[in-house]
């Protein structure tokens, strides 16, 4: 009871309050109109209109703001096709109203009415060049609506267009925590060191993972991707299994369709295969489509293995790799996306010839026909949050990537049938088929491992970024290491 004494009190001293509020407000008003009447009595018009106009306009700003507020309540309600109603008379009766106009264009760009949203976006942008809210959805609508241009003096309402130069370059340090271990043969001991150890990734350049990137859009319709790199390919795989890739590729951009064709080079400079040291180069043609639309992107890249078999009669050693990488991305609000991607990588070393040295080294097993596969498939997810901060202009400053990547590592040594029906005796998800009817179909898989990344971005002026990458690897039991990786990168873009 006494609970609801207390309620009821409090809502009686609220309406009373509104009571006393709209009673001031007309009081007000009618002083003001009467005061008008008796200075048109006197025939001093001009005083008379001036006073009138006031008196409309202090009505029409209350009212303006009652608007507001009833339908900033029905989009908490979740109503908000009737709230824009609201905010479209609020805004009508008081157009400097910012909270409105804020309120407004938000629920016009939610509704997709994108042409409305930035004509009162851009009206409060010049109310309130400062403004934070506004630019969180205004650059995204201006490119859902095809990317029109604004003068520049309308501050974070400037046009979001397509970069015509990007580039990027950035270096890792990879940080391995050993396991160690201790085993014996014949009585005699051996003993692999634990904890924190530096881990060399050799390359051509250097012995660290790099990556550089360039893209040119010269014109809408067309785009030239070029990469140099190192790549990570993991705390599992050999170092130097791929020494350095190069790609091109060309794409274009048709509609909501991007079609494309690229050309890829990977090195490899090791001697985990066949026991000796091979400098061998692999080159592959490969196709990208895309398709892009509303909030959803989504792209394939593909770069398949020779669909020929090597013939056994060609002599000599073969590097063979094959890439298919499928990316998707969700704008789930203005400063959150969600993206997810699968990259399967396989590389195999084949030996189609007699080789006295592999001959020996494998105790008098093989003389020829051999292959050595590797795979590295990743799995992952990871969240986009953006405009966690902002330059006055309305510029990105700070966003946050947190990413989640499954990675299977798959290894087949010394096969000696390499040459059987697709995939060539061994490979794709661990498949040999030689060892298929025999009970052991993944018979190719050898490690797991989960990847944890934080990346951070700052825009530090509208062409230049830097970004940091933390990267935590924690590798099943039959690795012999987690990593603690640094990735540190910069771009430059116009």
């Amino acid at each position: 009871m006494r609970k609801t004494a207390v309620c009821m009190t409090v809502c009686t001293a609220l309406v009373c309050a509104g009571y006393a509020l709209l009673f001031s407000q007309e009081m007000v008003n009618d002083l003001m109109n009467n005061q008008g009447v008796r200075l048109g009595e006197q025939n001093r018009l001009d005083e008379a209109i001036e006073l009138f106009d006031r008196a409309i306009d202090f009505r029409e700003k209350a009212a303006a703001k009652a608007y507001h507020n009833k339908g900033f309540a029905l989009e908490k309600k979740g109503e908000l096709k009737a709230a824009i109603k609201y905010y479209e008379e609020a805004w009508r009766r008081n157009p400097k109203q910012v909270p409105t106009g804020e309120r407004l264009g938000y629920g016009l760009y939610k509704t997709e009415e994108y042409d409305r949203a930035i004509e009162v976006g851009e009206a409060v942008m010049r109310l309130d060049p400062r403004n934070t809210q506004v630019p969180i959805w205004l650059a995204d609508a201006y490119r859902r609506r095809g990317g029109k241009k604004v003068s520049p003096d309308k501050g974070a309402a400037a046009e979001v267009k397509r970069h015509v130069f990007y580039m990027s370059i950035d270096a890792m340090a990879r940080m391995g925590l050993y396991y160690g271990s201790k085993s014996h043969y014949g009585g005699l001991y051996r003993t692999n060191l634990h904890g924190f150890r530096y881990v060399p990734d050799p390359g051509l350049i250097t012995s660290v993972p790099y990556t550089i990137f360039m893209s040119i859009t010269p014109i809408p319709l067309l785009q030239i991707d070029l990469t140099v790199e190192n790549p990570w390919l993991g705390g599992v795989t050999p170092p130097g299994l791929v020494v350095q890739t190069e790609k091109g590729e060309v794409l274009f951009h048709i509609k909501n369709f991007t079609l494309g064709a690229g050309f890829m080079a990977n090195h490899y400079d090791d001697g985990v295969a066949f026991y000796r040291r091979y400098k061998l180069t692999d080159y592959k043609v490969g196709f990208i489509i895309g398709y892009r639309k509303d909030d959803v992107e989504a792209k394939i890249t593909w770069y398949p293995r020779m669909l020929i078999m090597d013939p056994r009669s060609s002599t000599g050693k073969t590097l063979d790799v094959g890439s298919l990488r499928i990316d998707y991305s969700y704008q789930a609000y203005p400063d959150i996306k969600i993206y997810g991607m699968f990259h399967f990588r396989d590389y195999y070393v084949f030996c189609h010839s007699f080789d006295w040295r592999v001959f020996y080294a494998s105790y008098y097993r093989y003389s020829e026909n051999i292959a050595s596969y590797w795979g590295v498939y990743d799995m992952g997810i990871g969240l986009t949050f953006s405009n966690l901060a902002r330059h006055e202009d309305g510029t990105e400053l700070f966003s946050l990537s947190v990413e989640w990547v499954e990675r299977f590592y798959l290894r087949d040594l010394n096969n000696d049938a390499p040459y059987t029906l697709a995939p060539n005796g061994q490979g794709w998800f661990g498949l040999n088929l030689k060892k298929f009817t025999k009970g052991k179909p993944f018979s190719g898989f050898w490690a797991l491992s989960q990847v944890l990344s934080i990346r951070f971005d700052e825009q530090f002026t509208r062409n230049f970024f830097m970004y940091q990458k933390f990267i935590a690897e924690l590798a099943d039991q039959d690795a012999e290491h987690h990593e603690f990786n640094l990735q540190l990168g910069m771009g430059f873009k116009i």
